[in-house]
Parts: C-alpha cells; structure tokens; sequence
C-alpha cells in the first residue's frame, strides 16, 4: 500500500476531537444593531444602496425569531455549532460502541455463553437531576442564562461510559423524554480531566 492510501485510511479512523467543534455567534448586541441599522438607512437614502439595509432586515427577523435566542444574543453568549455538534457525538458513539462490541465478543467467548449486548448511547437530563460535577465556567453560564430566561430548561447530555457532558438549553418541553423543537447547545467540556482538577486541587464543592 501507498503512503497516499494509507493516510487515507489514517484520515478515516481519526475522530473528531472536541476542540474541532465551532462555534456560532448568535447575533450582535442591540447597541451594534442599531448602529447598523442607522448606516443601512443613510446608505439607503443617501447613496441609494440598499444591499445592507436587506441583510440587517434579515438578521433581525432572524435574531427575533425567539425570546431565547434573542436572550442569548443579548448575553453576547455563543452557541456549539449544531452540525459539529452531532458529527462528534456520532462519531463518538461508534467508537465506543466498537469498544464495547469488542469486550463483549471477548466476555461471551471467554464464558462460552451467548448473551444480549447493550451498547452505549447519548442521553439528556435536566440540570437539576443531573448528579456528576459541573465545572464552574459551565454553572456560571446556566446560572446566566436562567435569570436572563427563567422560562427556558438548562439540559445536560451525556454518552452513558464516556461522558463529555454537552449543555444545550430550550424552552421547557411538554414531554421530558423529547428534546424541545428549538435547542442551543452552549457549552461541552471532558468530564475526566474535570473530575482530576477537582481531586488535584482537593476542594470539591459538591
């Protein structure tokens, strides 16, 4: 095999890492949009260019298509680029689904013996229930966002095994099992080098 082929294969295997996921801003502030909204009017009325007073017209609609996403526009709070989002969790998921597959073929073999596998998976609850530790940048921005919107859900989803707990926040469903329609993912962080700062540091708030 060629070396070309085999970085081929070496791109294939390699999972996406965490701090590949981007971020998306959500809007600007309403001090700059009202400033650009003024010097979308002039250009307007006095250069007779309208490009940027449609695009502002579109922000807005956009940046007001919710209390929640306004909000966070507001608090100047960036949101986890959604497709990232799921491209990692996905690939996340296959990889310890394989690890799991592979302990499992080795147990049953050892054991001679069949057995049902139970594979991994992502999973979502509320802040409020969630019991493993938080880091405090990521409590700070709950806490944030819950007074700025007492009406949303803080939620925490997490890989059952392998967590790297994601935050994502959306009005309160109707239903618990079902994520909400509208949902920002504001926050991801390693679980394991969390809980080894903590224990490093020997002040755990919990």
């Amino acid at each position: 095999m060629n070396r070309y082929g085999g970085e081929a294969i070496e791109k294939r295997r390699r999972t996406m890492l965490m701090t590949e996921i981007r971020t998306v801003t959500m809007g600007d502030t309403p001090e700059t949009k009202g400033a650009i909204a003024s010097l979308a009017e002039s250009a307007k009325s006095i250069l007779g260019y309208d490009v940027l007073a449609k695009h502002v017209g579109t922000k807005t609609e956009v940046a007001e298509g919710s209390d929640l996403r306004l909000a966070l526009s507001e608090l100047e709070i960036d949101i986890l680029n959604p497709a990232d989002v799921l491209r990692y969790q996905k690939e996340r998921l296959v990889e310890e689904t394989t690890i799991k597959m592979q302990e499992w073929l080795k147990s049953i073999s050892r054991a001679n013996r069949t057995s049902q596998f139970a594979g991994p998976g992502w999973g979502f609850q509320k802040i409020s229930e969630y019991r493993q530790p938080v880091p405090e940048f990521v409590l700070a921005k709950a806490v944030q966002i819950k007074e700025r919107v007492p009406d949303c859900e803080i939620y925490i989803e997490s890989l059952s095994d392998h967590p790297d707990p994601f935050m994502f926040v959306g009005p309160k469903s109707q239903y618990p099992w079902c994520k909400p329609d509208e949902l920002y993912y504001v926050e991801v962080w390693e679980e394991p080098k969390f809980e080894e700062r903590l224990t490093n540091s020997g002040d755990i708030p919990f």
